[in-house]
């Protein structure tokens, strides 16, 4: 099966990540974008509006374009601590984005840009709160939030 993502000023949404729940039930997922933004879709059967059967369905629910660039995303992860805290990574920084948020459209934390090595993945520590770990071409740098 394949579901077509078109973006509401018209064009594909192409993409580089999927981020489903364990134990989902829903048809619904979290995505990273071939450019950078980070989506929420939705894609239930959506019954043909008469006269409307040329219109392709709208799926994407919320769209998050403030990390739009030319690049996909390297890794898209949720705490395994906060069910409403997504991680983003990109070639030269990151950014944390709290989805329960309603009407803000920008992440909570995005890091300086990296000088000198690109990030290659990223992700939150299974084992301890507020640590994240992202992995640049040159080595690996810790965060800890709460230190």
């Amino acid at each position: 099966m394949t579901i077509n993502l078109v973006r509401s000023e018209g064009g594909e949404l192409g993409l580089s990540r999927i981020l489903f729940e364990e134990g989902q039930t829903t048809p619904t997922f979290w995505c990273a974008s071939d450019e950078g933004e980070l989506a929420f879709v939705d894609w239930s059967i959506r019954p043909v509006v008469q006269g409307e059967e040329n219109r392709p369905a709208e799926y994407i629910q919320r769209i998050f374009e403030s990390e739009r660039n030319s690049r996909p995303v390297l890794a898209l992860e949720r705490s395994p601590f906060y069910d409403d805290l997504l991680l983003t990574v990109h070639d030269y920084h990151f950014a944390i984005w709290k989805i329960s948020l309603e009407g803000r459209e920008e992440p909570i934390f995005r890091s300086a840009n990296s000088s000198g090595s690109q990030n290659t993945c990223g992700a939150f520590s299974p084992s301890r709160p507020g640590v994240i770990f992202i992995t640049k071409n040159n080595g690996i740098d810790i965060w800890d939030f709460y230190d």
